[in-house]
């Protein structure tokens, strides 16, 4: 008897450090599975985050799961644009992949996928957004540009009166002003040791300021709306709204007197043909057809030779795209790459195909024409028998072109062209690229 006692107590002994020992372990841990990504449902898609890679950008989305289906739409919208556009239409029911390889340079891109079914009916997803934060596109519209090389810095002129510089080091812009005027063509020079801009007004004035600070030094009087100036040997060469009345002024820079007067339309654009004293090339604005003329100053401001225009609308000129060749030969003007020489003479245009120009830039030394195209592009000619040579890629669409040791500088907007014949208003979303000659 006593020892059943005995081992009935060992036995309990035994049960009761057992069942101790399990209390005293950790409970395991459940965790729950991970949940099911659903890849597909019958009444919505559900668009996943982009995936980006270097220019391009993966999407991927749920199955639109019905017997209905019909096919998938992909829309995107960009800052540029500021609409949706259709970009991939898909009957696969079963792809819900898709790489866009020609994404916008925009800051902004959003995506979205749409179902359609063939009852009618659309099913939409969400919207993705896909940020660029490197592009940084400058809120201005600009209807011209001048380049500073020696500052190494760009003048962008707005037509309600702003006029920003650039900075391309800093890669930013340093100074803005508000003249409270709409503007023309304006013109940087040396006068008595300093560099100048001079600003043409709708107001019946030219303002004068200091090119680096953009402070006002002076003004002078036209008495009427000007729409262009060029500064040479001490004066100033103005083109105003005194059609009937000789419209190309001229100005003594010190004494800010009227030396000479002469022209046959009003509020033109005219540029200085390099290394004269001074021979202007100009085109019309407002007239149609748009003409051409030359005038040759003598070295007082006097006229000393007008020619005018013998086509009258034969071939293409415009005033927005012109740029006389460095040695003062020709000029090259217009979308589609017209060439004249100084005398008035058309040429030829440059050989396009289905492009349309829409700036240049000019190499005398290297004898190359850069021709910046709407299609994202920048097209090199040679300047001796205007052949092709070769192809340059933009980000943007250019705008205007300059010259810079071994680089191309374009003036580019993220937005596209309106028509063949440039923007129907200014540029706007401008970026600055810094592109290799090579």
């Amino acid at each position: 008897m006593t020892k059943k006692v005995f081992l009935l107590f060992l036995l309990a002994c035994v049960f009761v450090s057992c069942k101790k020992d399990k209390k005293n372990e950790p409970e395991p841990e459940i965790k729950p599975e991970p949940e099911e990504i659903t890849k597909s449902y019958s009444n919505k898609i559900i668009l996943k985050d982009a995936k980006a890679t270097d220019d391009n950008v993966e999407l991927s989305w749920s199955e639109l799961d019905t017997i209905n289906f019909l096919q998938y739409t992909i829309v995107r919208r960009d800052q540029a644009t500021g609409n949706y556009l259709n970009i991939h239409q898909s009957r696969d029911q079963k792809t819900t992949k898709f790489t866009d390889v020609d994404l916008p340079y925009s800051p902004e891109v959003k995506y979205q996928v749409i179902g359609q079914l063939h009852t009618g009916a659309l099913i939409s997803s969400n919207v993705i957004t896909y940020l660029r934060p490197d592009i940084k596109p400058l809120n201005i519209t600009p209807f011209d540009v001048i380049f500073d090389k020696d500052e190494h810095s760009l003048y962008l002129f707005e037509k309600n009166g702003k006029i920003s510089i650039y900075d391309l080091q800093k890669k930013e812009i340093t100074k803005t002003i508000n003249t409270s005027a709409t503007i023309g063509y304006c013109d940087i020079a040396i006068y008595k040791n300093k560099k100048e801009l001079y600003v043409p007004r709708n107001d019946g004035w030219i303002f004068i300021y200091d090119a680096n600070t953009l402070e006002k030094i002076s003004q002078i009087s036209t008495g009427l709306a000007s729409s262009c100036i060029v500064f040479n040997s001490n004066k100033l060469f103005v083109s105003t709204a005194a059609w009937t009345n000789r419209p190309i002024k001229v100005y003594d820079r010190a004494t800010g007197q009227k030396i000479s007067e002469t022209g046959d339309f009003e509020l033109t654009r005219f540029k200085k043909i390099p290394n004269s004293n001074t021979e202007l090339l100009e085109i019309t604005i407002n007239i149609g057809p748009v003409d051409q003329d030359y005038y040759k100053f003598n070295t007082d401001g006097s006229i000393s030779q007008h020619m005018q225009d013998r086509y009258h609308g034969d071939y293409p000129l415009d005033a927005g795209i012109f740029e006389i060749f460095p040695d003062g030969s020709k000029y090259i003007t217009s979308s589609m790459g017209s060439i004249y020489t100084k005398n008035l003479t058309y040429v030829t245009s440059l050989p396009r195909g289905n492009l349309y120009f829409s700036a240049f830039a000019l190499n005398q030394n290297n004898q190359l024409i850069y021709a910046g195209c709407q299609t994202k592009n920048i097209e090199v000619y040679s300047m001796s028998d205007y052949e092709h040579k070769k192809t340059i890629k933009t980000k943007a669409y250019p705008f205007r072109l300059f010259e810079d040791g071994n680089k191309i500088i374009s003036v580019s907007s993220i937005s596209a062209y309106s028509s063949p014949y440039g923007y129907s208003e200014n540029p706007s979303n401008i970026v600055i690229e810094s592109l290799d000659k090579n």
